[in-house]
């Protein structure tokens, strides 16, 4: 339920926190009405000391902190008074003005001196102390200042925050109002942190007509966007059009006709398959077509001319290395080399590192030049691990290179091709469109490619279904590993996974290994996932070893909660700890935290897990596997605590203990591959916690979300590429 939103003023007296990068700030406030003092947070234009401000917001109770007036935004009230004008004068709002010249101007001029900054500020030259290159810079920064104020103000008037007004006027300068009023939309583009809803709530406020064709533009493309960051590829242009006209309040119709002009201009593209016409950005586009051409390159390579023996090889191998390769294990060997692309998958336990270790010998006695990745850090960390190679992630292989507008650029691409003869990437099923695409740009015409992974997982976080595609399509060779090694090494999980994959409920008896907690209580529940982790992690010893994972963000057994829960019982305040507010978190040195979304610029990437080592005024260093990263300001909101997160977050990663919750209020999440996911991130230890019934649910659902993508009948060449 939203708070009920009021009104105050006061006069601004001390400025206790500003974050550099961003518009947060944290101040003390004088009410004169109630005569009282109090702290103001939110984001805003800078209050200097001695503003008379209006403030709109709520009452809210910082555990810490104490009552705080949580403010959706404020405007500054122009002072009247005598008192108040010298005050606004000598705060340093106005550049050149100091608290005695302030007090001088003020003595001079009286109540009339705000009019006569404002319309005949050569009058300042009557007071000792002001020249003309003084009077310059106090005209200047008081025009720049009024002009701020008066953007606040208009758009407080029109019921938007005056938080945007410095970032429009430093955009926009005269033009504030023509854009606001005329051009609202290039502000999505054009200024960070104002996206669609923003705009358009700007937009509305200031007379944009609902059924505008710049609105229905805008719109669509909106809705498209954010179809594709929840996976989707492409959308039906009816899809869109009924989303869009539900999210706009918006005439179908109208939206059909600037949909159509979209296409025509190349704004958006399309591709007509069984008579339904898909609608893409023009980047998935390419990227989809790209894909499947090259894919079905690399399905037509010949052979490689091998040297080697395979079968004599295997069999000296098997003897050296004292163990028995599969028939599917020997299998994967053998056609990994024969064409320029091979898919190893199958579930925890089946011999898959096994498989890639045997390829990545032969390949080296074949002296090809071999590179091995993997999309994340820890998945690309335990993959060096198992190989005893160097592996990175795709990006660190790539090398980020700056942005061409919203593309990532990487240093390896079409015209730069990787030093390789083969790659092997790891947990494929990670693996989503956009990534693939800049991968197999930058690969040698003659470079072979073998993607490993688990085509039963969760899909990728990114847009795309890219493994379940591949191999759906049947043009390019599959192994599927089935027997089951991985007995006397997490066996339990290894079974339980498996039968949870088949439908069947997992083994949860009295064994140490794999063992369920039934609660009722949510609440509740979530107190003793606390205390379990707590207990799991003082018998490992190791905070990145124990990972809480839950469906969803929400409810008390949601990971927002969890994480504010295991926190207050691991690392609470203490004397002498450094933290610093977030925007709906404390940090404090010594917690777990996560990165994200992909930072190209510092190198950390969506999923990456690091701990807090320090924290100096505004700042916040993180240490991961591979660097020590330092937030600073309005940088510190890309990351969160990771006591707990979702399972999609833990995709490619492995942990000594994984506690998973399964409770009733997450029945919309639950499902198999879901449950699957988790439990297969655990290597010694799967503890259970919620109640039977959903667990039940996450094993009988095998419904999955479906992915609207055209990249299966591309490689099945039903759709020209």
């Amino acid at each position: 339920m939203k708070m009920e939103q009021i009104v105050v003023r006061g006069i601004a007296e001390r400025l206790l926190f500003e974050a550099p990068d961003s518009d947060y700030r944290v101040f003390r406030l004088h009410d004169e009405a109630d005569d009282a003092t109090y702290t103001v947070t939110g984001h805003g234009t800078k209050p200097l000391v001695g503003d008379r401000l209006e403030i709109k917001g709520h009452w809210v109770q910082h555990k810490r902190y104490g009552r705080q007036f949580a403010a959706d935004g404020w405007s500054r009230i122009i002072p009247e008074s005598v008192d108040g004008i010298e005050r606004f004068l000598g705060s340093g709002a106005v550049k050149g003005l100091g608290p005695a010249l302030a007090h001088r101007v003020v003595a001079a001029f009286g109540k009339d001196t705000m009019k006569i900054l404002e319309r005949d500020p050569q009058r300042l030259l009557e007071v000792e102390g002001i020249g003309p290159k003084k009077l310059a810079v106090i005209t200047e920064s008081f025009y720049e200042e009024k002009q701020v104020n008066d953007i606040a103000y208009d758009l407080e008037q029109h019921g938007v925050a005056g938080r945007y007004a410095g970032r429009l006027l430093q955009k926009y300068g005269d033009d504030v109002h023509y854009v606001l009023t005329e051009e609202p939309y290039r502000m999505i583009a054009e200024i960070d942190g104002i996206g669609f809803k923003t705009a358009d709530q700007m937009a509305l406020a200031y007379g944009m007509d609902r059924q505008d064709p710049q609105r229905l533009s805008a719109g669509l493309t909106y809705v498209l966007q954010t179809m594709t960051q929840n996976g989707h590829v492409c959308i039906p242009d009816a899809e869109l059009v009924r989303r869009a006209a539900f999210i706009l309040q918006a005439d179908a119709l109208g939206l059909h006709d600037i949909l159509k002009e979209a296409i025509e201009v190349g704004q958006l593209c399309t591709a007509d398959f069984q008579g339904t016409v898909y609608v893409y950005t023009p980047e998935a586009y390419e990227e989809e077509n790209y894909i499947a051409r090259r894919i079905q390159d690399m399905a037509a390579m010949k052979p490689l001319p091998m040297k080697t023996h395979v079968q004599l090889f295997l069999d000296r191998w098997q003897d050296s290395c004292h163990f028995e390769l599969a028939d599917k294990q020997r299998e994967a060997v053998e056609k990994s080399l024969e064409s320029g692309m091979t898919v190893i998958t199958g579930g925890p336990g089946t011999g898959k590192t096994t498989v890639v270790q045997t390829i990545i010998r032969l390949a080296e006695q074949e002296g090809l030049r071999i590179l091995l990745c993997a999309p994340t850090g820890r998945a690309a960390k335990r993959l060096a691990e198992t190989t005893q190679r160097k592996a990175k992630t795709i990006h660190r292989l790539l090398i980020p290179d700056g942005r061409q507008g919203r593309i990532q650029v990487f240093e390896y691409n079409e015209t730069k091709l990787l030093p390789a003869d083969l790659v092997i990437v790891d947990e494929v099923s990670m693996l989503d469109m956009e990534m693939m695409y800049h991968l197999l740009s930058a690969l040698k015409p003659q470079c072979r490619c073998i993607l490993v992974g688990d085509a039963d997982q969760l899909p990728s976080v990114g847009a795309g279904a890219v493994l379940h595609d591949i191999i759906a399509s049947g043009q390019v060779p599959v192994v599927r590993l089935d027997t089951i090694f991985r007995q006397q090494e997490g066996g339990r999980i290894v079974t339980n996974a498996h039968l949870i994959n088949s439908g069947r409920l997992p083994v949860v008896n009295e064994d140490p290994e794999f063992r369920f907690v039934e609660i009722e209580d949510e609440a509740q529940g979530a107190e003793k996932i606390s205390a379990l982790y707590n207990s799991e992690l003082l018998e490992t010893g190791d905070k990145f070893a124990v990972q809480v994972l839950s469906p969803m963000y929400k409810n008390p057994c949601g990971v927002d909660n969890l994480n504010q829960l295991i926190q207050g019982r691991f690392n609470p305040p203490a004397e002498g700890k450094g933290e610093l507010k977030g925007k709906n978190v404390i940090f404090r040195v010594g917690d777990k935290v996560m990165q994200k979304h992909n930072d190209y610029e510092k190198g950390v990437f969506n999923g990456d897990i690091g701990e807090i080592f320090a924290i100096q005024k505004d700042m916040v260093y993180v240490r991961y596997p591979e660097q020590d990263v330092k937030y600073e300001g309005q940088e510190v909101d890309e990351i969160t605590l990771a006591y707990a997160i979702t399972v999609h977050k833990s995709q490619g990663s492995e942990y000594h203990t994984v506690i998973m919750v399964l409770v009733n209020s997450h029945a919309i999440m639950l499902q198999r591959n879901l449950f699957y996911t988790a439990v297969t991130r655990a290597k010694r230890k799967v503890i259970l916690v919620g109640s039977k019934r959903a667990v039940q649910t996450a094993v009988q659902n095998q419904r999955t979300s479906r992915r609207f993508t055209l990249l299966i009948p591309r490689l099945q060449g039903e759709l020209i590429v």
